[in-house]
């Protein structure tokens, strides 16, 4: 198959897109008709021989151009290839993977309205026998019957004729909303691989106002006369109706018909419902089966006693509905990925992707495959195409903790791709587009990196417009009750335990240390007690003996007294893991939040036998 986009049409002064669907054989090609007075009448073509294309000029007037040149000779063609034809410029893309389904695809032109002037309708009375009320009934049951069969999510051509014809139209398509400067994308039409003509300013308002447009003004219509191409305007009416997910516009169904009275009582907000129903999982990512109303909570809320971080969580609730970049600094095990992704749960994009990554640990030689992808043969042993994290987030939001580990060039590329909302697979030729929200997290002074110049500035200034300063947990101590309830709360769902908790008086103590590893350390510690722990409740001379193992200040001197204090007590932690999971190693490197090989190996350095002794 092959496609040739159309993105600039200074015949018309307007942008429109031509859509061909075509098989082609062996040695075949697909023509175009190009309505253009400089385009002659076989001006150039394209044949496929095996899986290359060859573009040749067929002896025109005015000669075809590629990539900037005049075509003297047949040339091969590549993915993204600029071929100009007269006043048109045409990008070439032979796999037509742009669109997420073409079955019945056809061709959209967005003019300028022209011709002559239509004439005012005659009033609509509710006497006249040719009004027909529009039946909303025949719309509901028509999209219900056609989502509920196998030809329903995912099939662009039959929803949109579903709904062309419940609406009681005679024309419809579904567009993809413009993204970067380019022109609206044609998903499919209605009849199937037809030309639906739009009035330009009809879908400018919709884009604009973000609400449904119901015009009776008449309708518009391309049509070729003596070689000559024409915009004449019909009596009619048309409706453009915006398709919306997460506050943003993904695409826009038009419809018309030649009744001036066809969507007579149109209940406008009643339609969108339907049609968002309809289109917006189609066009905000692939298809998903719908899925049932959630009985929990998304999401676990912050613990915010303290007023430090009561004020951070409610400015992360403000900017939940942001699509801008967020920055988030705090000091390492402060909580930074955990508030990322509690933004992430309370926002629209909640139903999407949620991506993290911690750029340090991005090996230098991959990182930008892994973040941007890369196509088939790009690098060595690639056998196939890779999908970088970034396109992973697309409706989603990506984490990049740790930002400040990106190199030079990794900056510039994530610049870019924030600026334009696109990015290329390393090796690739066709721009990818993606609406992933990025929240990007830093333990270090960026301002002093920029001033270094290992950070770049333009990047520090895109990725600050929304700032959070995530308190260390010694700010906030007040927090640490609530976040050691949680703790435990996690740790007897997970390993099927039923500790009550700690007794006021551990808690208390627990509240004096500083905790220099923040909530992290705290976690550690918590967990380490309900190992240790025999009761129901973990007392305070168990953690007195914790904190006497982990001095508060960072800065301690080692002496032997501290060593000797942390051997015996992660002896005692091995051995109670192991006696609690009846010798099941892989159960006690669960509890113990590590991995198997991680426990053989400190089990054999304590000389810990399998039943704990």
């Amino acid at each position: 198959m092959s496609r040739l986009l159309v993105t600039h049409g200074h015949h018309f002064g307007v942008c429109y897109e031509l859509l061909e669907r075509t098989t082609l054989g062996r040695s075949s090609g697909c023509t175009i008709q190009l309505l253009d007075e400089k385009v002659s009448r076989r001006h150039s073509s394209v044949v496929r021989k095996g899986d290359t294309y060859t573009l040749q000029d067929e002896g025109s007037s005015n000669g075809t151009g590629l990539n900037g040149r005049l075509l003297l000779e047949p040339a091969e063609l590549t993915p993204g290839d600029e071929v100009a034809v007269g006043n048109n410029l045409m990008l070439f893309d032979p796999d037509l993977e742009i669109l997420r389904d073409l079955e019945g695809a056809g061709s959209v032109i967005l003019a300028a309205r022209g011709g002559a002037a239509v004439p005012p309708p005659a009033p609509i009375s509710s006497e006249s026998p040719s009004l027909q009320p529009f039946r909303f009934d025949a719309l509901l049951n028509g999209v219900a019957e056609m989502l509920s069969g196998p030809r329903g999510v995912g099939r662009p051509a039959a929803l949109v004729e579903a709904v062309t014809r419940g609406m009681g139209a005679d024309n419809g398509a579904l567009l993809l909303a413009p993204t970067g400067g380019e022109p609206m994308k044609a998903v499919a039409t209605y009849p199937h691989r037809g030309r639906v003509t739009i009035a330009r300013e009809a879908v400018h308002k919709v884009l604009e106002s973000k609400t449904p447009l119901l015009s009776t003004e008449g309708t518009v219509e391309l049509t070729v006369r003596a070689g000559r191409s024409l915009i004449e305007a019909h009596l009619g009416t048309s409706i453009a109706v915006p398709i919306l997910h997460g506050g943003r516009i993904r695409g826009v169904f038009y419809a018309d018909s030649a009744r001036r009275d066809a969507f007579s009582e149109l209940p406008l907000t009643s339609v969108q419902s339907v049609l968002t129903v309809t289109f917006t999982r189609m066009l905000a990512g692939p298809p998903q089966a719908l899925r049932p109303p959630r009985a929990t909570p998304s999401h676990v809320e912050p613990a915010s006693q303290s007023p430090a971080m009561q004020a951070v969580v409610q400015q992360a609730r403000t900017w939940a509905e942001s699509t801008a970049p967020l920055l988030l600094i705090g000091e390492p095990g402060s909580g930074r990925a955990f508030l990322g992704s509690y933004l992430h749960s309370i926002s629209p994009r909640c139903e999407g992707p949620f991506v993290q990554v911690h750029c340090g640990a991005l090996p230098e030689a991959t990182a930008e495959s892994a973040l941007f992808g890369h196509e088939r043969g790009a690098i060595s042993g690639a056998d196939e195409r890779h999908v970088g994290l970034l396109e992973t987030a697309d409706g989603g939001t990506l984490l990049l903790d740790d930002i400040a580990e990106l190199g030079p060039q990794l900056q510039v590329r994530l610049l870019r791709a924030l600026q334009e909302g696109r990015f290329y697979r390393v090796g690739g030729t066709r721009p990818v587009r993606v609406d992933a929200r990025i929240v990007a997290g830093t333990h270090r002074d960026l301002l002093g990196a920029v001033r270094d110049g290992l950070f770049r500035d333009d990047l520090f200034e895109t990725l600050s417009v929304l700032r959070l300063d995530v308190p260390p947990l010694r700010r906030r101590l007040a927090d640490i009750d609530p976040l050691i309830k949680q703790f435990v709360a996690d740790f007897n769902r997970t390993n099927g335990t039923r500790l009550k908790g700690f007794t006021p008086e551990s808690v208390g103590l627990m509240e004096t240390h500083d905790w220099p590893g923040n909530v992290r350390e705290l976690r550690e510690a918590v967990n380490r007690l309900i190992v240790l722990t025999r009761g129901k409740f973990v007392e305070a001379k168990d953690v007195e003996e914790e904190l006497a193992a982990h001095p508060s200040s960072a800065s301690y001197a080692v002496d032997d007294d501290v060593l000797k204090r942390l051997w015996e007590r992660e002896k005692r932690w091995l051995s109670a893991a192991l006696d609690r999971c009846r010798g099941n190693k892989a159960r006690a490197s669960h509890m113990l939040g590590m991995e198997p090989s991680d426990l053989d190996r400190l089990v054999a350095l304590h000389s810990v036998d399998e039943f704990g002794r």
